[in-house]
């Protein structure tokens, strides 16, 4: 059953950009919502969204259910596990999980992700070779990988930054940092 109203934080993952964003466009009228109560956080009906992203040149296809594909790459299944069971209800993402780079390969090619989260240090590979192979197939131009690691220093981040990583979260982060990083990159 298709959603007939939206919060602020799904229409901001439908439109593939961040919440303040979407504030900013229900405050100056841009996009029409309401609140239920004078403190409520904002609503916005499948009407004033369709007609909005319309207006605004925005894909439909995304507010008829398709979902961002985050495939999750990482040995460690504890970590796997926590990230997929924290976004269980998120209904805008769809999650794959590898656990080595051999298998990671393979579900790109199948699932087609957006986002990639990629451990640096996996068991069979290293996360920065892994990227390389990503950035030199043309099919997979498009997506977004966000590097994660709880090994390294901060001098070592910003030369992850110039192999192509979209951002990096160092470990342990929280995941309302991860879903805000998901829709920072995907933005981008």
């Amino acid at each position: 059953m298709k959603k007939d109203v939206f919060t602020a934080d799904e229409v901001a993952i439908i439109c593939r950009t961040s919440r303040g964003t979407v504030n900013r466009w229900l405050n100056s009228g841009e996009l029409k919502g309401y609140r239920p109560t004078k403190n409520a956080d904002w609503r916005v009906t499948r009407k004033e969204l369709t007609k909005f992203m319309k207006e605004n040149g925005f894909p439909l296809e995304f507010i008829n259910e398709n979902k961002i594909k985050i495939l999750i790459v990482d040995d460690d299944e504890n970590v796997t596990t926590a990230m997929v069971k924290a976004f269980k209800y998120e209904e805008h993402f769809q999650f794959e999980v590898a656990n080595s780079g051999f298998s990671a390969g393979a579900k790109l090619e199948s699932f087609k992700p957006d986002v990639v989260i990629l451990d640096i240090f996996l068991g069979d590979m290293d996360g920065r070779e892994f990227l390389k192979y990503i950035r030199k197939r043309p099919e997979f131009k498009g997506i977004k990988v966000i590097g994660i690691s709880g090994m390294l220093n901060t001098d070592e981040i910003s030369p992850l930054l110039d192999l192509g990583f979209a951002e990096f979260l160092q470990k342990p982060f929280g995941m309302e940092e991860l879903r805000e990083t998901i829709l920072k990159v995907i933005e981008d």
